[in-house]
């Protein structure tokens, strides 16, 4: 018990003599330093005239009133420049207030306990670690005074002497008052100065808030411009590398069907060489602009590389499918063309695959559609070819015929 008295008080006024003589590098003082110093000094100063006027009434002698002095008068000041110039201010701030609690039982023990000397002394150092340490800070305030008063009892004998004059009293009260004054004034500039700092801090996550909304909406464009084929607009094979796995997994989940296009512009290369690029370019625009427009919200519509597209249509069966792939080769063959001001005749191979309930590969579905293609371009182009659905012969690693559908 007395080390838990007596081990915040120890080196502290040997710490204080050393900063006197050793040269410490300026810092910025934690404002409970300050703010603990400004208010030791003003309020102790009041009460050392409180006490000079019980020590006349009682006739104390001169070693009295120098250790009132030292006390009141320079004590403060010491303290304050040990907390200053610890390597940490706020923990030596503490020590500090134990320390005067520590000084309170003893003052309050010499003196024989005068009811409100004692009580201003003890509840200004109550209240000053409450503020800092709560209900902890308060009993070990208790403890601190208790400790000074026993040994200053064991030292100097018993006193108990609790009557003050009215002029004392009144004196008392009226450091107390003004002690509590500079508190609250205290506790009311830090109300006021946090709340200052939490409106900067709501205005500073509201701006940063807002600049992180602006750079996920930056990613998702980034991402979408990723995903996008410059050209047309419509989504590339970055793109399919990814929707292709998911729609065969939400497929097979779900025991549904997904029926894969792939279309190619016939002789394509033929168009650039008599109209030129642009025109060609303008071409491959205007087919991607015919397939957005086919399209239900559940499709995905892609440029798999040069003039050729890839549509996925999920939950479509082999039959609708390739009905659906006679409509656009049609829409393509009787449409009267024009690109880049040339009148043109612009023809689709299309291949289709289906996948039923399987587990098959993103691979071997689209390499199901691209032999199919290759089988309609290879009989003569402008026309459709299908393959299998539910190719189990190739799950178990045997391929499948082609069967034209033209």
């Amino acid at each position: 018990m007395v080390r838990f008295f007596l081990h915040p008080f120890s080196g502290v006024f040997s710490a204080a003599v050393a900063h006197f003589m050793i040269a410490v590098p300026a810092a910025p003082t934690h404002w409970v330093v300050r703010m603990n110093h400004r208010n030791r000094s003003a309020s102790w100063l009041i009460f050392a005239v409180v006490l000079a006027a019980h020590f006349l009434e009682h006739g104390h002698g001169a070693w009295t009133w120098w250790l009132m002095v030292l006390q009141f008068l320079v004590y403060p000041h010491v303290v304050y420049l040990r907390a200053r110039h610890a390597e940490d201010p706020l923990a030596a701030e503490i020590q500090n207030l134990l320390l005067d609690n520590f000084c309170f039982g003893l003052w309050a023990a010499a003196l024989g306990f005068p009811l409100w000397i004692a009580y201003t002394l003890v509840i200004c150092g109550g209240i000053n670690l409450t503020a800092f340490r709560a209900l902890k800070g308060l009993l070990q305030a208790l403890v601190a005074v208790a400790a000074g008063a026993a040994l200053m009892v064991a030292v100097a004998g018993w006193r108990f002497t609790p009557d003050t004059s009215l002029r004392v009293s009144a004196m008392s009260m009226l450091c107390l008052s003004i002690y509590l004054v500079l508190f609250a004034r205290d506790a009311h500039t830090r109300t006021v100065a946090l709340s200052a700092t939490r409106a900067r801090l709501r205005k500073s996550e509201a701006a940063l808030q807002s600049q992180l909304q602006a750079v996920e909406s930056l990613q998702e464009q980034l991402t979408e411009q990723a995903h996008r084929d410059p050209l047309t607009g419509l989504h590339n094979r970055r793109y399919l590398n990814t929707a292709l796995p998911r729609e065969i997994d939400a497929c097979a989940r779900e025991g549904a069907t997904l029926a894969l296009l792939l279309l190619d512009l016939d002789h394509f290369k033929q168009i650039n060489d008599r109209h030129g690029h642009a025109a060609g370019d303008d071409v491959l625009c205007q087919v991607a602009a015919l397939l957005l427009q086919s399209m239900r919200p559940s499709d995905s519509c892609c440029r798999y590389g040069g003039e050729e597209f890839l549509l996925l249509l999920p939950g479509m069966g082999l039959q609708t499918a390739v009905e659906r792939a006679q409509a656009l080769r049609q829409q393509v063959a009787e449409r009267r063309w024009l690109a880049d001001g040339q009148s043109m005749q612009v023809t689709l191979s299309i291949g289709v695959a289906c996948a039923q309930d399987a587990g098959l590969k993103p691979a071997a579905l689209i390499d199901l559609a691209d032999q199919a293609l290759y089988r309609a371009k290879a009989e003569g182009r402008n026309r459709v070819c299908a393959a299998p659905a539910v190719p189990q012969a190739l799950v178990d690693g045997v391929a499948m015929p082609v069967h034209p559908a033209a």
